[in-house]
């Protein structure tokens, strides 16, 4: 009855180091290893506006300004989804790489959930390996 168990113990312990090491590499690169692969450079052509993502911290969250070519897009994005949404932009958002604009709105009622948006924003995109540009408020 002992053995069995010690048997049993081992195979889960097994089991589990190896259901993490599969995880562990199944995972993607971070959102820096990706664009860097994907030499985004490639996507810069003039007269299209080579702008990376740009986030504006608002209250409830971000508004989110990409360029695919010369036609701005944008999205608001709600605090939790941030990471996600920028996960999701084709790399042509990217073409100057792995770096990003984040700033504050100037259009305020509650600065302080701006400047705590504004926080957590630079820490995800560093966190994620971006580059961050801080810009002043727009």
């Amino acid at each position: 009855m002992h053995s069995a168990r010690l048997i049993l113990l081992t195979v889960g312990m097994a089991l589990c180091f190896l259901a993490s090491s599969c995880k562990k590499s199944a995972q993607q690169p971070n959102l820096h290893d990706r664009v860097l692969a994907a030499q985004t450079s490639q996507y810069c052509r003039p007269p299209d506006a080579c702008s990376n993502p740009h986030v504006l911290a608002v209250e409830d969250g971000y508004n989110v300004t990409t360029f695919l070519g010369s036609k701005p897009q944008h999205a608001q994005v709600p605090g939790k989804d941030l990471a996600k949404y920028l996960e999701a932009l084709p790399m042509q958002a990217w073409p100057r790489g792995p770096s990003i604009a984040i700033s504050p709105t100037d259009d305020v009622m509650d600065q302080r959930a701006v400047e705590e948006n504004l926080h957590a924003a630079e820490q995800l995109c560093r966190s994620m390996g971006l580059e961050v540009q801080v810009l002043p408020g727009g």
